[in-house]
């Protein structure tokens, strides 16, 4: 009997841990919507992500500086960073929307490639992608 008590509680304690990761587990897998659009010269991608913008801000200069991108244009205080490799320059602003949850807008310019827009959604989306990826946010693609 005391046997069956203990494996009845353990059976307890793993059916409420379970119930609690998957409450918690939800929030992170709910997938980020990137809207992406051009306009007349360039491509810009924008995600709600669910972090701090301070947080998103810091991952998109570590990131740049790991790529050894060149900083055009930073403002620690907006949350601006525009970078370069001397080919294409792309530009992320990210903006508080409340708690834990930020408006991140990139925009995407390759000034050779104006005919190829291809290129230019890429680079967007490519910035986005790598700022999740770096968060541990999930995304799907939506266009406007």
């Amino acid at each position: 009997m005391n046997k069956e008590k203990i494996v009845s509680k353990s059976v307890g304690m793993l059916l409420v841990t379970v119930m609690a990761l998957s409450i918690l587990g939800c929030v992170a897998a709910i997938p980020v919507a990137v809207m992406y659009y051009e306009d007349q010269e360039k491509y810009h991608a924008k995600a709600d992500i669910p972090a701090l913008p301070d947080k998103v801000y810091a991952a998109a200069v570590s990131l740049a500086e790991e790529k050894e991108l060149k900083i055009t244009k930073q403002d620690a205080e907006k949350r601006i960073i525009e970078v370069t490799d001397g080919k294409q320059t792309a530009s992320l602003s990210a903006k508080p929307l409340g708690d834990d949850k930020t408006e991140v807008a990139v925009v995407a310019d390759i000034p050779k490639a104006k005919d190829r827009k291809e290129e230019q959604k890429e680079l967007a989306l490519r910035v986005i992608d790598k700022i999740c990826e770096r968060l541990g946010v999930t995304y799907t693609l939506t266009t406007k």
